[in-house]
Formats: C-alpha cells, structure tokens, sequence
C-alpha cells in the first residue's frame, strides 16, 4: 500500500524551537531528511526539505529494486528558516497542500510515515484524509509521539518496570537540581544534564568537579570547582536547561567512557519485532552506527534486548504503532544502564533496511554495517567513480561494499553519508580505512 513519507528530521515538539538551530545543523539536517529515501517503497510519495539530485534518487531506487518513476518527491516552499528544515509554515502552504493532495490521490496514498508524529503531521494527516488507515493514528493525535520522545516520562517507564538506568532524578526546581548535582560533586561524580526533549545528545551537557571528562553523547563538558561556581553556573544555565516551555530537567550521574548502544524495535498491531541493535559512534554526539552492538556478547546485552521488548510491549498496550529505539550506556564494569526512549523514525532506520534489502537472507547474523555521517563526498557521479574504480562500491554478488546513503553534490559542505557492509569487523575496520583514504579522510 502506497505511503507518504514526510521527513520531518526535526521539529518544534523535539527540541522546544527550530529556530534554536544554527544554520550549519539545519543545513545537517537537510541531509540527514534524505535517509528516508531507503524507507521507500514502489509508489510511495515523498516530502523532503530540499531537492535531491535525480542521479542520487535512480541510484538509490536501482539499488532497492524499484523503478524511480513510481516514486513523487515534493519540496514545500522555501519557509521562515529557510529550505533546510520542515517548519510548520511550509508544511502548510495551501498551495504546497493542494499539489500534495493531487500526488496523494494519483498514488493512491492511504497512510502517512513522518519521521516524527507532530501537531503539525496529524493536521496534515487529517487534511489529506489519511487519519483512518494510519496504524497508531488516534495515539498520535493526542500528543502520544511527543510523551514517548520526553527524557523525563522515559525514567517513569523504565524505573517503573525495574529497568536498570543511570542514579538520577528528574526535576523542575532549581534548588532541587542543585542539591543533587552537590551531593554527586562532593563524592567526585560528574553529572549529565538533560534537556527534556532534544535529539542527538545536543541538548546534554556534562558538568564536572574534575578535569579531563570526555563528553559522549553531550555537547561539552564544563569543570565547576566548589558550591558557588556550581550555583553561579545554575544561575546562567536555568533557563537553557528547562526549555521556552519550562520543563523538566534529567539530572544523571554520568560514568565516563562508556560507549552507547541502541536496540531498534518495530511496534505494530501484531506484536513487538527486534530489528536490530548496534553501537552509536559519538564525537561527542551521534555520528554513525557501528551495526551489530560490538558488545553483544556481554552476559548483560541479552537482559538489555529484554528489557527494550517489554518497554515495547507497554508502549504497544497504549497505543503506539511503529519505530522505536532504546537507548543505553555500557559501563566500564560492562553493566548496560537504559537512558533513553524515542518513539519516531530512528536515525538507525534506514540502516537496518539498507541490511534487510541489500544484505538479506543472513542479515543481521553475519555481517558488520558502519554508518558514516558527516562525509565530504565530491559530486555524486565522481563519488560513484571513484568507488568503482577502487573496488569499493557496493557489489551485489559480495553482498559488500560501499552504499552512499546521503549526498547531496556538497551543499552541505561535508554533510554526506555512507554505509560501509562487510562480512566481520576486521573487514568493515578496513574498509573504512580505504574509503578515508580515497576521500581524503573524514569528520569520523
């Protein structure tokens, strides 16, 4: 059945303000929009923030087994942020609506796939008709995408479960923060402070008593010697903490090199289905995938698997249909700690589906994916050359190589992505290394 794939890669209700982002992230972003791309299926319609190259689309389709004709790709007019986001004044243009409305009727669209199930996707939803046939519709519309997306609500469901998580507290109370965030000081424990609702590790920073913490999965990591450089800190901080909204504050305490790990599950009126599960790269925040979680063999990591079903399960008996992941930390003591919930397209999504459908029969038992973010491709055809004539791209009789999953011939100014699959991890480590070295190296 025909779908409309709306990749809406940020909105209001997942960080507080679109505005907040520099133009460099949104610019990030709009690359980022083009991974729903892999999600298509024949006859889908797409929504995406900017044009995309058509030689990246056919090769995106030919890749997938579909005939890039069957698809309808919309770009709304440019809005108050610019082309880079999908702000609400451009979803709904009323002359953007009505081309989408015809697209919709042509395909015979029945169902709405946004990356985020928003204010803004359910009243567009409504207006194109596709409310009754959308699995998870009526959850959505009352604001349930945006309860699962909350750290906050997170810590409920897990400590409510027994689900083991990071010593922490949730609070709007400045005094109450500061209190916690002493005591953890005064037994030399640093501390990650969470905005409410963000994506990406952005709205995380880490405050510390001691130098020389690096920042995984935060933005930063600032050193607060004694009680009132740690109230003067508040005092500047507050604000940015709670959000324009004035929401809760996660306050953790945070153990230092601790890789982060992710399950990804699919939540539908059948049941509770494992995807797949892997490791998020973090310099500091996400930038990549290493695809199985390299610390699956841990006694621990099956409890985490368990952990993240029943979590589903709960989310499936409210009402939620469809992507989810759970977040988690591996401590240097190999206990796996669960800090995170998000109930929207997961950024592993479309890796998983580029296994599923280029990998298949095996997958995900044999073989090893690395995802790349952040890549400074040339424009694509030199890209796709280049990889061809090094023996690098991605061979269909292999079942390995290189799969360029985001390009955008360099608007983004080293905003691309790639997906590396190899049969074990000695294999994708040195593939990595021959494709940094054809490119000239990367952010990664």
């Amino acid at each position: 059945m025909p779908k409309l794939i709306v990749s809406n890669q940020r909105t209001d209700e997942m960080i507080g303000d679109l505005g907040s982002l520099t133009p460099e992230y949104r610019r990030y972003v709009a690359g980022q929009a083009q991974r729903m791309v892999w999600l298509a299926e024949p006859g889908d319609v797409l929504v995406l923030p900017v044009e995309l190259d058509e030689e990246f689309l056919s090769y995106v389709a030919g890749l997938k087994g579909i005939d890039r004709a069957s698809w309808a790709v919309l770009v709304p007019p440019v809005g108050r942020l610019g082309e880079d986001v999908l702000s609400r004044d451009r979803l709904e243009d009323a002359g953007f609506v009505a081309r989408l409305r015809d697209a919709v009727r042509e395909h015979a669209v029945r169902t709405i796939l946004p990356f985020h199930f928003d204010r803004v996707s359910v009243r567009l939803a409504r207006a194109l008709g596709l409310d009754e046939h959308t699995p998870g519709f009526p959850f959505a519309a009352q604001g349930g995408t945006t309860l699962l997306n909350s750290k906050a609500t997170f810590r409920a469901l897990a400590v409510g479960h027994g689900i083991p998580v990071p010593y922490g507290t949730v609070t709007d109370d400045r005094a109450e923060a500061e209190e916690f965030v002493r005591q953890a000081f005064d037994a030399g424990r640093p501390v990650i402070v969470k905005q409410d609702f963000h994506v990406g590790g952005i709205g995380n920073e880490i405050v510390s008593p001691v130098p020389g913490i690096r920042p995984i999965g935060a933005v930063g990591t600032e050193v607060i010697v004694g009680p009132a450089a740690l109230a003067a800190h508040l005092d500047r901080r507050w604000a940015h903490y709670t959000g324009p909204h004035r929401s809760r504050v996660v306050l953790e305490h945070y153990t230092p090199e601790s890789p982060a790990v992710y399950s990804e599950l699919l939540v539908s009126d059948d049941g509770v289905r494992l995807v797949g599960h892997g490791e998020m790269r973090m310099k500091p925040v996400i930038n990549g995938l290493i695809v199985p979680a390299p610390s699956r063999q841990l006694a621990a990591f099956a409890a985490f698997l368990d952990d993240s079903r029943r979590l589903s399960e709960t989310l499936r008996r409210i009402g939620y249909r469809g992507s989810l992941s759970v977040d988690a930390i591996v401590t240097p003591e190999e206990r796996i700690l669960v800090n995170e919930i998000n109930g929207r397209v997961v950024g592993s999504a479309h890796i998983h589906r580029i296994g599923e459908e280029l990998v298949g029969g095996d997958y995900p038992g044999t073989h090893v994916l690395i995802e790349k973010r952040r890549v400074a491709f040339p424009d694509f055809r030199t890209t796709l050359d280049k990889l061809v004539a090094a023996g690098l791209a991605y061979d269909r009789t292999r079942r390995t190589g290189v799969v360029v999953t985001v390009h955008d011939n360099g608007r983004t100014g080293g905003f691309g992505g790639s997906c590396l699959i190899a049969e074990d991890d000695a294999a994708a480590r040195a593939l990595e290394e021959e494709v940094d070295a054809l490119f000239g190296g990367t952010s990664q």
